[in-house]
């Protein structure tokens, strides 16, 4: 099976799996809860659409490099390298989160935070020089677009996992 079909694969199951906890958690608050019980609720039902989210982020990443491929095009070695920029700032996010979730000590939800405000400001960056590379005829309109998908697609994947690290919290301090 292709490395697109396998990432498609998970993708299903992400969404079938937030699906049935979110299923779950619906008959879970039909009955008697406290006023502080349906309110951890609607954070663990936000946190779980939240990580399909970030599934669905990293589906799309793969739409875009399977177009590209398709179109018989290929990343500058600028490209790559900044994209791989991108996706360092994104793996660290995530392990952040984990860090979050997993209540490890000394894990402050703030540095997932600053995570994002990095990704957002080097989006902003990689926006500018794209549209500089694509005037400098550096490679063509249509690579440039691929790119910057790429680009936003990590973007947002930072926008889910601050997402999550806020209902996670938001769900720790009504102590449940």
């Amino acid at each position: 099976m292709k490395l697109f079909e396998r990432i498609e694969k998970y993708e299903r199951i992400s969404d079938s799996l937030e699906i049935e906890i979110g299923r779950y958690l619906n008959k879970v608050s039909e009955g008697h809860l406290s006023p502080e019980s349906k309110t951890s609720l609607q954070c663990m039902l936000r946190e779980i659409s939240e990580i399909e989210s970030i599934g669905d982020a990293c589906c799309n990443m793969a739409h875009v490099l399977n177009r590209k491929f398709k179109l018989g095009e290929d990343f500058t070695e600028e490209q790559y390298s900044r994209i791989d920029s991108m996706i360092k700032l994104c793996d660290q996010a995530m392990e952040q989160m984990l860090n979050v979730i997993e209540d490890k000590p000394h894990t402050k939800a703030s540095h997932t935070l600053k995570l994002e405000y990095e990704i957002n400001d080097y989006r902003k960056m990689l926006k500018e020089l794209n549209i500089n590379d694509i005037n400098a005829q550096r490679y063509s309109y249509q690579l440039g677009v691929h790119y910057m998908d790429m680009v936003n697609d990590c973007e947002k994947l930072g926008d889910y996992v601050v997402n999550v690290v806020e209902a996670h919290v938001n769900h720790r301090l009504l102590g449940t």
